[in-house]
């Protein structure tokens, strides 16, 4: 247990910053997001022609658009919207082919490594 100790304090020190940061990645996804409502209102209401793609020299990087009912958003699928169209599309055998599905999905998550989990006390 004396060998523990100081891994797991140093364990829980790391998670301590990681939420830190994490809050700090949150409040900036926040302010991305007002600045990307302000840049689709200008978008959506300009006059003129604003470009779809910029080239940002000083950071390298390209400024891209989107425009709306020209792209998909990527996406998952939750195992209660997979069990809704299964009822729908297969209702006699939805039950069935949903066991199997999960069965199979299932087989493919189990770690074969250590996990580990640090919670906050309630």
């Amino acid at each position: 247990m004396e060998s523990l100790k100081p891994i797991l304090s140093a364990y829980a020190g790391v998670q301590r910053q990681i939420n830190d940061i994490n809050v700090q990645v949150n409040h900036l996804r926040d302010e991305r997001r007002t600045l990307e409502l302000d840049l689709a209102a200008l978008y959506a209401t300009s006059r003129e022609e604003l470009p779809d793609k910029i080239n940002l020299a000083t950071s390298g990087m390209t400024f891209s658009v989107k425009r709306p009912n020209q792209w998909k958003k990527g996406w998952s699928l939750s195992k209660k919207e997979l069990k809704s169209y299964l009822d729908e599309l297969l209702p006699s055998q939805a039950e069935t082919v949903m066991a199997e599905i999960v069965k199979r999905q299932e087989e493919k998550m189990v770690e074969t490594d250590y996990g580990f989990e640090l919670k906050m006390k309630n």
